[in-house]
């Protein structure tokens, strides 16, 4: 009997590919800020899927993907590869942090206006 179900032959792709990941870090971390860009590309739909998780915290989606962004590219700048973690398990902490301290940024100056 033929399996009808295509969904189960497709191959998990993983979130940021690590290899060109680690290339563009390198040139980040030798002073090439198009390889920020390129990298904030290359990792849009983690930035997205991280910036998704904090909906409805006070920021607009756009804010949550700048900040999740910034924190990408912040972790890029820090990032060792030699302590043996792949960068998407690095970067998610700096994404989370950066995401929060937006969060909290806008919170208190809502609260200065009132």
């Amino acid at each position: 009997m033929a399996n009808n179900n295509t969904t189960t032959n497709k191959v998990k792709k993983p979130i940021i590919n690590n290899d060109e990941a680690l290339r563009m870090i390198t040139l980040i971390q030798q002073g090439d800020s198009q390889a920020e860009n390129d990298l904030a590309e290359l990792g849009s739909v983690f930035i997205k899927a991280v910036a998704k998780q904090y909906a409805g915290k006070g920021l607009t989606a756009e804010e949550l993907i700048a900040a999740s962004s910034h924190g990408l590219i912040r972790a890029s700048h820090k990032f060792d590869k030699s302590r043996g973690f792949t960068f998407a398990a690095y970067a998610v902490w700096w994404m989370r942090e950066a995401i929060l301290q937006a969060i909290h940024k806008k919170k208190i100056t809502k609260e200065e206006r009132i």
